[in-house]
Formats: structure tokens, C-alpha cells, sequence
């Protein structure tokens, strides 16, 4: 009786092994395909996380079992280890080269230093530590999503608290946004010429959308550098709509209803994302110059945008960062969609996640990044 109880049990646990190595196969086969042809592939990419949790689980159970049956699960690890470095990052610190010319670039979505968050108490103390922050950081460049600056502000006039004051050169892609004429959007700020500027207005996107692409020609002690400030179309899904959705468990109807709003709005922005990093991609292809593209692309590792990117360029948390990075402050935890990516002809050699500075909906991230020598020198 035993000896059958243990053989159903291996059988069960086998197939339970088998469908979640479809799953990750599936998973990584959504990744690949474009929303705007086929969008419920996002949902499914999604889901990815779980199966590559469930796979390393079947693992440790079938090595504690010391079943030859660990090959499956070992042999799904080996084929997505990928995505596994993009679920967790281990690297061990690397020491700069001496003499080496280095970049430090900051991204951080600023969530426009909470100047319209009325219901946090004692905003302006908030959001002038926000600004502090980013001002006396000592990353060479500053790439800032959700930007706000207002002239006749002693408070908000963030364009002289961040850049002016401690003389910092800028690129400034942004809206008049409010009926104060508050300067929105992205700004690039650096302590080294900025060469020229310009922004991508990505299609089917409303020109004073916070959702655009900026771009800066930085010229690095004779060699130039070519930064992007991106911010991708938003999840539109707030703190509420999580809270709401659960809170409506049990609650059938209300669930539906909940569901169905989020996943709703997930569709749209990963139908947008598609759009524009294709139009973000055709643009960093024409670049004379080593590039690194950085911001809020809206969208964690395991989606179509992530993975476009991905192909064409590294990614230095994976590279240079640990642990699981996540870089949204909200109700979901560990998601990581704030990134920087980086060209051949730059090696990151730290990354950071600054976890110390919880005043936005996102935590700023900094990369160090050494330019290699070119091949004719």
C-alpha cells in the first residue's frame, strides 16, 4: 500500500513538474510577441515570475528526493537561465580600472515631487527633501521622469534648485502643464556640455503627454555620450484600483468588475509600449555614439518591452546590481520597470537602487558606467 501511495505521488508531483516547465515555455514564448498582434501574450508573459519559482522549487524538491527526475526542472533552469538573472541579480563588486573615465547616471521617476499630493501632510517639507536629494546626488547626469518646475516658485523652481545652482547643464523636454504654468515632463541634467537635445513624441500620443522620450549628446572629457531620459506609457492602474480589487474578494460581482477595469488598462499600455519602443529602438539604432537609455519604461522584466530592449543592449542591474531590484513604491512588490540600458563601448561596474529615498511612487536608481577605450586608441 505504501510502496503505491509513493508511486501515485511521484506521478502527480511528475505532472505538476511537466506543466510548469510548459508554462515557463509558453511564458518565454509570449515575451517574444508583440502585444499589438496578439495582446493576451502579455498577460501570459506576466505570469512568467510564478513558473520560474515553481521550476526552482520542483528542483530543490527532486535534489532533496535524490531523484534522477531533477533533470527536468535543472534542464528548464539551464534553457531560461535569462530570465532567471532577470528575476535575481548576484554580482560581485568590481573595483573600476585605475585611470578609467567613468559616467554615473541617475534615473528617477521624481512622481512631480509630489506637488499636487495634497493629502500628504506637510507636503512642501516633502517635497523640498525630494529636491535636496536629487540636487546634491553626486551622479554626473540626471535623467528626470515627471519633472515639475515652476519660475515663480521659491519652492518648486527646481530648474535652479537642482540644475542652475550647483551648474549643471540641461536638456528640457517639457509641457506648461498647469494653470500656474508649471514647466512637466523629462529633464536631463549634467555636470558635463551637453552637445544637443531632442525629444521622441512617440504616435498616437498627445504632445503634451508625460510619455515621450528625451535625448542628450553629452561630451564626457572628448568622448560623447548619448543619454536617453524615457518614460513609457503608464500602467494607469493607481493604489486604489490594487486596494479595490482586493478588497472585492468574495465579493464575486465586485471582483469581475474590479478585474476586468485592471486588466483593461493593462492592455492598453502594453498594446502602446509595443509602438513606442519600436520608435525608441529605431532612433537608438541611428546613434553615432555609445548610448544609455534610461527611465520609467512602465513594465516589469518579463515583458514584450523589456525583451525588445533587451536583445539589442545590456541592462545594468543584471549586470552590476543584486537581489530583486524592485523600483515601484506602491501596493505590488517587487517590480522592477525603472531601468537603465547601455550600449557596447560602456561597462557598468555598480548599480544601486536607492531604497533610502521612499518620497515618490519610485525609488531613483544610479549606475556607474566605465567608457572603454576606443578600438583605435
Amino acid at each position: 500500500m505504501a510502496a503505491t501511495f509513493k508511486k501515485i505521488r511521484r506521478r502527480v508531483w511528475l505532472i505538476l513538474n511537466t506543466l510548469v516547465v510548459l508554462w515557463m515555455v509558453v511564458g518565454v514564448l509570449c515575451v517574444q510577441v508583440p502585444p499589438s498582434t496578439f495582446w493576451p501574450a502579455g498577460f501570459i508573459a506576466m505570469s512568467l515570475p510564478g513558473a520560474l519559482v515553481f521550476n526552482l522549487l520542483f528542483l530543490i524538491y527532486w535534489l532533496l528526493r535524490r531523484s534522477w527526475l531533477l533533470v527536468l526542472p535543472l534542464s528548464a533552469l539551464m534553457l531560461g537561465w535569462e530570465y532567471y538573472g532577470r528575476l535575481l541579480a548576484i554580482n560581485f563588486e568590481n573595483e573600476v580600472p585605475e585611470g578609467a573615465k567613468t559616467l554615473q547616471v541617475l534615473s528617477f521617476n521624481t512622481h512631480i515631487f509630489n506637488a499636487y499630493n495634497k493629502i500628504v501632510e506637510g507636503v512642501p517639507q516633502v517635497s523640498n527633501d525630494m529636491v535636496d536629494w536629487v540636487a546634491t546626488h553626486p551622479a554626473d547626469v540626471f535623467c528626470l521622469q515627471e519633472f515639475y518646475s515652476r519660475v515663480n516658485s521659491v519652492e518648486f523652481n527646481n530648474f535652479n534648485r537642482i540644475g542652475t545652482r550647483y551648474g549643471k547643464y540641461k536638456f528640457a523636454s517639457t509641457s506648461v502643464g498647469d494653470r500656474i504654468k508649471a514647466d512637466l515632463g523629462i529633464v536631463i541634467f549634467s555636470k558635463y556640455p551637453i552637445v544637443q537635445g531632442n525629444t521622441i513624441r512617440f504616435q498616437n500620443t498627445p504632445e503634451r503627454s508625460a510619455n515621450r522620450a528625451a535625448w542628450a549628446d553629452i561630451d564626457v572629457e572628448g568622448d560623447t555620450v548619448r543619454v536617453y531620459a524615457v518614460h513609457l506609457q503608464s500602467m494607469s492602474i493607481k493604489s486604489e484600483d490594487i486596494e479595490n480589487t482586493y478588497s472585492a474578494i468574495g465579493d464575486e460581482e465586485s471582483f469581475k468588475k474590479e478585474s476586468r477595469n485592471v486588466a483593461r488598462r493593462l492592455k492598453g499600455g502594453f498594446i502602446a509600449r509595443d509602438n513606442q519602443v519600436q520608435q525608441l529602438l529605431e532612433h537608438i539604432r541611428e546613434s553615432p555614439y555609445p548610448v544609455i537609455v534610461c527611465g520609467d519604461f512602465n513594465d516589469i522584466p518579463f515583458s514584450y518591452t523589456y525583451h525588445q530592449l533587451a536583445k539589442e543592449l545590456g541592462n545594468a542591474f543584471v549586470e552590476a546590481g543584486n537581489g530583486v531590484g524592485a523600483t515601484y513604491n506602491g501596493p505590488l512588490p517587487f517590480l522592477r520597470i525603472d531601468n537603465q540600458f547601455y550600449s557596447p563601448g560602456l561597462k557598468p561596474y555598480a548599480f544601486e537602487t536607492h531604497y533610502e529615498m521612499g518620497l515618490s511612487d519610485h525609488f531613483p536608481i544610479s549606475a556607474t558606467y566605465v567608457l572603454e577605450p576606443k578600438a583605435t586608441e
